[in-house]
């Protein structure tokens, strides 16, 4: 028959000969994964399941190849090394738009790419942006943004890929809803940042706007964008860019005023009454906003912001960010201590000061067993 094996190379058209049997896919591919046994993800398996990805979302049945990702990509030894098939899962979890799935692969951060198979950039590039995806559909905006940094950040030769071009989109949108301040980004490609100012001026156009807090202009330009943005999935993102411009705006009144009419507020906002008190209703639900509205009188009376490191929540993300600190700490100097011990390292060493005796001293000693060594060099 033809169906996937350790043997079977993939082709172009090789879809054909499946037709509609799904379940057949799913049979083969989970035989190969079950069969699987070793710290890294054989090339046959990466194909297999590349094949099925790409199946499924063309018969409109991503959800069905979740287990299965997750089955093969649970057996690796190392969770922070980066293969391939990450992409494939993140990418059918996003179709499906069943996302929790990812989020025990994306929570843990990436700290190497597999070296074991001959890895496409493209895969690289297609983990972090949809990553990026995920967590802007979840809304942790912050988490959404450091993805997609990175994936501006991947170096791809000479050209702009073209995930990087709708990464950088998302990006722009996503970094309002951070309150992040519009500026180029320091760690970008060399292609990327030749290429911003070109093929993403109207997303540029809007980080401006944004920092203006212009609401108005700012609701206007998405008027005028509504099927440039639709066509690039972002017009849901643009309006809750939109929504908290707004909710900025409003926030900016409790730093000058101590009440307020809300016939004035609605007046400074151009936005109805009834949505002004609903706006602020719901910043002071969430505790954006510390501020009591009297319906009687029309009033909303702006009060001192409370102390935010009161809360047992503030406390718990303190410590939660202390652990990744400490844990990153424990991890440098674990690399430290390796390198400082690697053998061939110190030979090398050894053999470079033995040659260079009569040079003068470099701008980087790193410390070996007590001794400074010059390595500079070396690691250039």
């Amino acid at each position: 028959s033809s169906g996937i094996n350790a043997e079977w190379p993939l082709r172009p058209g090789v879809e054909g000969a499946y037709g509609d049997n799904i379940e057949e896919v799913l049979n083969e591919t989970m035989t190969i994964v079950e069969s699987f046994c070793g710290p890294h993800l054989p090339s046959y398996l990466i194909d297999a399941v590349h094949f099925m990805t790409n199946y499924l979302i063309q018969k409109n049945a991503p959800i069905r190849g979740i287990a299965i990702v997750d089955a093969a990509l649970s057996r690796l030894h190392h969770p922070g090394v980066l293969t391939s098939v990450h992409s494939d899962l993140i990418q059918l979890c996003l179709a499906s738009k069943c996302l929790s799935p990812a989020l025990k692969f994306l929570d843990t951060d990436v700290s190497s790419i597999s070296e074991n198979e001959e890895m496409d950039v493209r895969y690289v590039l297609q983990y972090f942006y949809y990553g990026g995806c995920v967590y802007a559909a979840l809304k942790k905006w912050a988490r959404a943004l450091h993805l997609l940094e990175i994936c501006l950040s991947v170096p791809n030769q000479q050209t702009t890929s073209a995930i990087q071009v709708v990464a950088y989109q998302k990006y722009s949108l996503v970094s309002i809803l951070c309150g992040r301040d519009s500026r180029t980004l320091s760690h970008t490609a060399i292609s990327v940042s030749h290429t911003v100012p070109y093929l993403w001026r109207p997303y540029t156009n809007l980080l401006q706007i944004a920092k203006q807090l212009d609401a108005d202009k700012f609701a206007a330009t998405i008027a005028q964008m509504t099927p440039f943005l639709e066509k690039h999935n972002n017009l849901g993102l643009a309006k809750q860019a939109l929504e908290h411009i707004r909710q900025k705006n409003i926030e900016k009144f409790q730093l000058t005023f101590t009440s307020l009419s809300l016939a004035s507020l609605s007046s400074h906002l151009k936005l109805p009454v009834e949505e002004v008190e609903a706006r602020l209703s719901r910043a002071i639900v969430k505790g954006v906003l510390s501020a009591s509205i009297c319906k009687r009188e029309g009033v909303v009376w702006f009060t001192k912001q409370h102390n935010l490191f009161n809360e047992g929540t503030a406390i718990q993300q303190l410590q939660k960010s202390l652990n990744v600190c400490m844990s990153s700490y424990e991890k440098a100097k674990e690399l430290h201590t390796r390198l400082s011990l690697d053998p061939k390292l110190l030979t090398k060493i050894a053999e470079m000061e033995h040659s260079k005796k009569d040079s003068g001293p470099t701008s980087w000693d790193f410390p070996v067993h007590g001794k400074t060594k010059k390595i500079l060099s070396f690691l250039e």
